[in-house]
C-alpha cells in the first residue's frame, strides 16, 4: 500500500512538473515572437522614416493599408498574458523620434518580463 502510494505521489509530482514545463515554454515561445516582432517593427519604421522623412502617427500605425507596405505581417501579434493586457504600444514622439513598448510573459534575450521600451530616431537611437 505504501509503494501504491509513494507512486501516486511521484506520478502527480511529474504530472505538475511536465505541466509547468510546457506553460513555461509556451511562455518563452511567446516572449521570442513578440521581439522578433518588435525587432521587425523597428526596421519597418527605419524604412517609413527613410521614404516620408519622418515618423508615422499614431493612426498612421494602426493602418494596416499603411504599414503593409513595411511589415510582411501586419497587424502585430497581441498576445495577452499576466504581465499585460496588450503586446506592443506606438507613441510617435516628435517627427524625428519614436518609441515602441512591448511586453513579454517572461524575461528573455536581455529584456524584462512586462514592459520594455525601444527608443528609435534616424540615427538610431
Amino acid at each position: 500500500m505504501r509503494s501504491l502510494i509513494g507512486s501516486l505521489a511521484a506520478a502527480v509530482i511529474l504530472l505538475v512538473v511536465i505541466f509547468w514545463g510546457a506553460g513555461s515554454g509556451q511562455k518563452q515561445a511567446e516572449a521570442q515572437t513578440v521581439i522578433s516582432a518588435a525587432k521587425s517593427t523597428v526596421s519597418a519604421l527605419q524604412f517609413f522614416y527613410q521614404d516620408q522623412n519622418r515618423y508615422p502617427s499614431a493612426t498612421e500605425f494602426l493602418d494596416q493599408n499603411v504599414m503593409l507596405n513595411y511589415l510582411s505581417s501586419f497587424p502585430l501579434p497581441q498576445l495577452v498574458s499576466n504581465a499585460c493586457s496588450q503586446t506592443f504600444v506606438y507613441k510617435k514622439i516628435t517627427e524625428n523620434s519614436f518609441q515602441l513598448n512591448f511586453c513579454l510573459p517572461v524575461a528573455e534575450q536581455g529584456y524584462q518580463q512586462g514592459w520594455n521600451v525601444i527608443n528609435g530616431s534616424p540615427s538610431g537611437n
